[in-house]
């Protein structure tokens, strides 16, 4: 992975993404062609991160490669140096280096001399400059007049000197290709210092130059400085100009793909057709030159290990690429949570009302808003012109996709959100399910991780479990169902329950969990089989549960009629079951757990219903423990039930914006377990003694308020 991390232009062939070797060949043969060259100049053009430096790399290696022992090439790293007259004084060193052996004892200061003139005719030296000698890079301090008197010493004409050089060098077999590379890098300025070195150097025999740069930018910097000169200033100092074949849209977006593939993985076959989907709407209109390709590698090189696995890579790589490239559209997308990964009425679906986009695209050209709005919808199902069903979502969750509001957070914190788990920690549940210690030991430790919420990291599980269901092999569901009812009652905690629209609870999420688990994968007798073996030692609480869904399932409302492909068992498994629910809820009775447990009235009236006695046996024991006051406080707490409404608004009223808590009294005039007069008389008398601790008196006190509310029909 470590080879994306970074800028660097290729050096070799074996590195060509973007089919630039032809090019480089065919260069490289036009340079060795140039038989007498005199000060030939020529130029390579492209715009900043097009591969030019890449292609004077294969350039260089072509050259290499051909093995023409009489060419010298000489590289000028111009944007070492910062000032004009460094980049002058620099050259003319890298000059008179190269240059030096070639020109003979005799006039060896030839090229000095020649700097001398060039540059008396421009600004005097003054400050501190750097430039290259033969044993590195030297610091020419204050005090430039001492350093020119004895590096250009008081000689020959400038007209002399040249020709001195001109005649060593034409004598010469060898010959001299000065190739002078990011010159975008350089300020205008010194851009332009360059253009006129070579040009002042001129035409010196068996020397020729390749000059790197964006052609636009230098134009641009020529008409401001030299207005009158215009495109004319370049074509005096360049004999031959060539374009940067710009690399195929096919190969940028291989590259980038090749990149994908080995950074994060090829995402699976049944989510290729959205990762192309989406990368060909979102990620490859930001492809325009190599430096956007690896831009972008670079920063999921970064940023991919964080999140590794545990999101959609479509989702990820789009949300990266807008990250470089649209910023105020990623920033927009994490301040609208709430939109983004909201539910999308019929109505809205049907509206086709483009207004939705407005927080997304405020402040953004809108010449993009119709390519951003066709990104929006392919990554936020919410801003789509349909409507989705309940069973998206869990296919969405799955895929772990930013539309949803548990994994959202993952994509912009670049750490694992507090609402999932990581599929490292899914990935070993699902291959472990048949291992019961370790299925135990996870979901009771995940009973005592508390999120911020104050909520468990149970419902997390359970709802990723959900998800990935039908991962877990058919030979280790059996198991994993006999730890799963072992334990539910214990791992189930009233604070891990939702209130208002989003009504849930461990006990729903365990039905939730267990049908997805069999559904569409065993027959009814081999679910009846699974259950039956399950049920032998599941969890009181739990067990009574499951008995009267299975129960439900053969009594459906509405006169609705049977569906046998959707009962968690057979129509004769019934007996058992309820056998076993009766057993367990009279050893809980008769050991006091009974009158101890959270759901006592629910499960008094299962432990009536599951009988053939009418109710006799629960009303019996009822009576019984009726005669304790502190039965009776838990009797009554059991009785208090709670509702959720939300205010609508109308009429010119606001709505609520919250859920609304309304306590009830959950007995009616057909309720008929023990005698309500007697009840209620024996509740208001502990109220008046108040003997019992506060907690217990305020208890019986909003039950019976609330009793006469509903008495009154003023609890609805």
């Amino acid at each position: 992975m470590s080879k994306y991390f970074n800028d660097s232009p290729i050096e070799t062939a074996d590195d060509d993404r973007y089919d630039i070797m032809p090019f480089a060949k065919a260069l490289a043969t036009s340079l060795l062609s140039i038989d007498k060259p005199v000060g030939t100049t020529i130029a390579i053009n492209g715009p900043w991160g097009s591969g030019k430096s890449s292609a004077v790399n294969l350039v260089r290696a072509e050259l290499d490669a051909l093995k023409d022992e009489k060419l010298n090439i000489v590289d000028f790293k111009c944007w070492w140096y910062r000032g004009e007259e460094a980049i002058a004084l620099a050259f003319l060193q890298e000059l008179n280096t190269a240059l030096k052996p070639a020109l003979g004892a005799k006039i060896k200061d030839a090229i000095p001399d020649l700097g001398r003139h060039i540059l008396q005719a421009g600004p005097v030296i003054g400050t501190a400059v750097s430039l290259a000698t033969t044993g590195g890079i030297g610091t020419l301090v204050s005090g430039g007049a001492a350093f020119a008197t004895r590096f250009f010493p008081e000689k020959d004409s400038l007209e002399k000197v040249f020709k001195k050089i001109s005649k060593a060098l034409e004598e010469q077999a060898r010959r001299f290709l000065i190739i002078i590379d990011d010159i975008d890098r350089l300020s205008p300025d010194e851009a332009l210092a360059i253009f006129r070195l070579v040009k002042s150097v001129g035409r010196l025999p068996n020397v020729m130059y390749l000059l790197v740069f964006d052609r636009q930018l230098a134009d641009a910097a020529v008409q401001q400085r030299y207005p009158s000169e215009g495109p004319h200033f370049l074509e005096k100092i360049i004999q031959a100009s060539f374009e940067l074949p710009a690399p195929s849209q096919t190969d940028l977006n291989n590259a980038l793909l090749s990149a994908v593939q080995d950074i994060c993985g090829s995402p699976s076959e049944e989510h290729i057709v959205r990762f192309m989907n989406l990368f060909y709407d979102a990620v490859a209109p930001y492809l325009n030159t190599p430096h956007h390709v690896t831009r972008l590698i670079n920063a999921m090189s970064v940023t991919w290990p964080a999140v590794t696995n545990e999101i959609s890579r479509a989702d990820y790589v789009t949300l990266e690429t807008l990250r470089l490239y649209e910023p105020l559209l990623f920033s927009a997308i994490r301040r609208n949570r709430e939109i983004a990964t909201g539910q999308t009425s019929v109505e809205q679906a049907t509206s086709r009302d483009i207004s939705k986009f407005a927080p997304f695209l405020n402040g953004i050209p809108e010449g993009k808003h119709e390519t951003l709005r066709v990104v929006l919808q392919r990554l936020f199902p919410a801003l789509e012109d349909t409507s989705y069903g309940a069973g998206f979502s869990e296919i969405w969750d799955s895929e772990r996709r930013v539309c949803l509001s548990k994994h959202f957070d993952t994509y912009f914190r670049l750490s694992l959100s507090e609402e999932t788990i990581s599929m490292t920690e899914l990935n070993e549940l699902v291959a472990r399910a048949d291992d019961r210690a370790f299925v135990r030991e996870r979901l009771l430790r995940a009973r005592g991780q508390l999120r911020k919420s104050g909520k468990s990291m149970v419902p997390v599980v359970l709802d990723e479990l959900t998800s990935h269901g039908k991962e877990i092999g058919r030979d280790k569901v059996e198991s994993f169902l006999c730890t799963l009812f072992a334990i539910v009652d214990d791992i189930t905690r009233q604070e891990d329950g939702e209130r208002g629209f989003a009504m849930a609870n461990t006990h729903l999420r365990v039905h939730w969990l267990i049908r997805r688990l069999t559904e569409d994968r065993f027959s009814l007798e081999e679910k009846t089989s699974l259950y039956l073996t399950a049920t032998e030692a599941a969890s009181m609480g739990w067990l009574i549960d499951f008995v009267s869904s299975a129960v439900n399932d053969y009594h459906p409302r509405d006169g609705r009629s049977v569906d046998g492909s959707t009962c968690l068992v057979t129509e004769d498994a019934i007996p058992k079951l309820k056998s076993r629910a009766l057993a367990a809820l009279r050893n809980a009775a008769e050991s006091r757990v009974l009158l101890r447990d959270g759901n006592l009235m629910y499960n008094i009236y299962r432990w009536r219903d599951f009988g053939d006695d009418e109710g006799a046996e629960a009303k019996a024991w009822l009576r019984e423990v009726m005669n304790n006051d502190a039965a009776l406080v838990i009797i009554a707490k059991s009785l208090t039930g709670e509702s959720w409404s939300t205010s609508l608004g109308g009429f010119g009223g606001l709505g609520d914006r919250v859920s609304r808590r309304n306590v009830r009294a959950q007995i009616g005039k057909e309720f008929d377990l023990f005698d309500t007069i007697v009840f209620q008389g024996e509740l208001e008398r502990i109220a008046r003694e108040r003997k019992l601790p506060e907690v217990d008196i305020e208890a019986i006190e909003v039950f019976l308020s609330a009793w006469a509310n509903r008495r009154e029909g003023r609890d609805d």
